[in-house]
């Protein structure tokens, strides 16, 4: 595992559109976090419509996302753009992953708990990523999924953002690629 960009899912997602099927089982990482991603389902108490999916980086360019709407198209397409997308639903999901529109953070709360606090304590997220050699550009919330704290995961880019929300980090994300 090397060079993997790690991102948050956009809190701005397309609601509107028509994709294809897809289901729980398809998504990356399922033999790790099935059973966390199961659980955060139910107690949502979300409904998922597995018919219409995305990948994931489709749904997350909604009219207000930061950073997706930052990169261009061709290079959330190119055989080697590796990116891991930390959902506050789905734990780690790969870009590509088809996924359905839903509507949760990492600061919502599930049974007056954080959703945060709940991957926390699920203790597997920090597992599936190479502290090293991954490039951490998650805002606080989604780093505290992690390890509990807002301070990166993993190797951060050398010059500091001027936004936490996305925009440079975005601009930043589409000339690496």
């Amino acid at each position: 595992m090397t060079g993997r960009y790690l991102i948050n899912c956009s809190g701005s997602k397309l609601v509107n559109f028509s994709g294809g099927k897809s289901n729980i089982s398809n998504l990356s990482y399922n033999d790790s976090l099935f059973d966390q991603r199961q659980n955060i389902i139910t107690n949502s108490g979300i409904n998922l419509s597995w018919n219409n999916t995305l990948p994931a980086w489709q749904l997350y360019k909604g009219k207000y996302s930061k950073l997706y709407n930052q990169v261009e198209s061709n290079n959330w397409i190119k055989p080697s753009t590796n990116i891991l997308i930390l959902s506050a639903l789905f734990g780690w999901i790969k870009h590509t992953d088809l996924i359905p529109a839903y509507d949760l953070s990492m600061k919502d709360k599930i049974s007056g708990i954080p959703v945060y606090q709940i991957w926390f304590q699920y203790g597997i997220l920090n597992s599936l990523i190479d502290s090293k050699n991954d490039i951490d550009l998650l805002t606080q919330n989604y780093r505290r999924a992690i390890h509990s704290k807002p301070t990166p995961v993993a190797t951060t880019p050398y010059k500091p953002f001027k936004d936490n929300y996305g925009t440079h980090k975005g601009k930043w994300l589409n000339n690496r690629l």
